[in-house]
């Protein structure tokens, strides 16, 4: 079984609870048109999934202050909501029965994600993410945490819940989150692949297509 051994979980949520590659993809693209006059290249985006907004202003213009880098991150993301929003935005599949398994279960969860505050504090309430998770274990938007791949976005959210990193099983969809969920320390990370994921260019990773497979296990 996927959690056998875990004392705690941790999730990254976008492209992992919320599948929004998409809408992310074509805000990002208005975004950099409206700086740079072109839209991203397929091996931008893919290097830059996983980072903050404020990283990837800076992927744009390297030289921009904090003011000039506030206005582009919240015009992309009055953008990337306004899609979001026409789509009919759900958690991915078998999301939200894999989450209530586990709090019946009184396993200990957390969040740890690169999305902006602006975008969590929508999340929370349009999902009902308190339901599953407590604020103080819902880790994001936070500009004092190195981003991902570097691990301790994911060693916050382990304290967060009370439990060891290598006592922690993590779910990622990017190759950026699964190298920052290995450089925590974590017992294990599964890779949500989700419907537009790539191969990853590390060996070894468990992978299930959505967490729907793991509903005839659990239920």
């Amino acid at each position: 079984m996927a959690f056998s051994g875990a004392e705690g979980i941790i999730f990254d949520f976008n492209g992992t609870l919320y599948w929004d590659e998409d809408e992310n993809r074509e805000a990002w693209n208005r975004t950099a048109v409206m700086i740079r006059g072109r839209e991203l290249s397929d091996d931008e985006l893919s290097s830059l999934n996983g980072r903050t907004d404020e990283e990837t202003v800076l992927y744009f213009l390297p030289d921009a202050d904090i003011g000039t880098i506030d206005h582009w991150s919240g015009e992309k993301e009055r953008i990337y909501k306004e899609i979001c929003m026409n789509a009919g935005p759900e958690l991915s599949p078998g999301s939200r029965e894999v989450l209530s398994y586990l709090k019946k279960e009184g396993v200990p969860m957390a969040i740890a994600s690169s999305a902006p505050k602006i975008n969590m504090d929508w999340y929370i309430p349009f999902f009902g993410l308190e339901e599953y998770f407590p604020l103080s274990r819902i880790i994001a938007g936070r500009r004092d945490i190195p981003s991902k791949p570097d691990g301790t976005i994911f060693r916050i959210a382990a304290e967060s819940i009370g439990i060891r990193p290598e006592k922690v099983l993590i779910f990622e969809d990017s190759e950026s989150g699964v190298r920052a969920a290995l450089d925590s320390g974590c017992m294990k990370v599964i890779r949500i692949r989700g419907p537009r994921g790539k191969d990853l260019s590390i060996s070894g990773i468990e992978e299930i297509p959505s967490f729907e497979a793991l509903l005839d296990t659990l239920l």
